[in-house]
């Protein structure tokens, strides 16, 4: 098939906090990458990156970042839960991310695969099977790659 023909992926992602709520999309085809970068829930960003750089993307704008001395443990969360939290209504989020003590709750979907989870003090953890997982950076960085890593 030829790259003409080739429908693009389409890979949606949204970080929310208190702030508000940020929904990016991205198309990939074999000629490259062309994200749509949400700034404040009304305007977007476009930005055309090479392929190869979906997975550095989603890592920035989800803003995974180290927390020194984070130890998450697994705790039980009903993972249809986090609708709340990546929903539209900011008083709903505001109090489930309080529960959680979590700083930003965070989806990507790409076709009919899905990972979600949230970030704060106690580090990275994946909401998996009605739990909070907490993994590593490099482990998350890892998994998007296995996932993603061909686009």
């Amino acid at each position: 098939m030829s790259a003409a023909t080739t429908a693009p992926t389409e890979v949606t992602w949204i970080l929310a906090g208190p702030g508000g709520r940020l929904e990016h999309r991205a198309a990939v085809d074999p000629m490259g990458i062309h994200l749509e970068l949400g700034l404040d829930g009304t305007r977007t960003q476009p930005l055309d990156l090479p392929r190869g750089h979906l997975v550095p993307s989603l890592v920035r704008t989800l803003k995974i970042r180290p927390v020194k001395g984070a130890v998450g443990s697994v705790r039980p969360f009903p993972t249809a839960r986090m609708a709340e939290l990546l929903g539209e209504d900011q008083d709903t989020r505001d109090a489930v991310l309080q529960e959680l003590g979590a700083r930003t709750a965070w989806s990507i979907t790409v076709d009919s695969w899905q990972l979600a989870g949230i970030n704060g003090p106690g580090g990275l953890h994946l909401a998996l099977a009605d739990r909070l997982t907490p993994v590593t950076n490099t482990a998350f960085y890892r998994l998007l790659c296995q996932q993603l890593g061909a686009y």
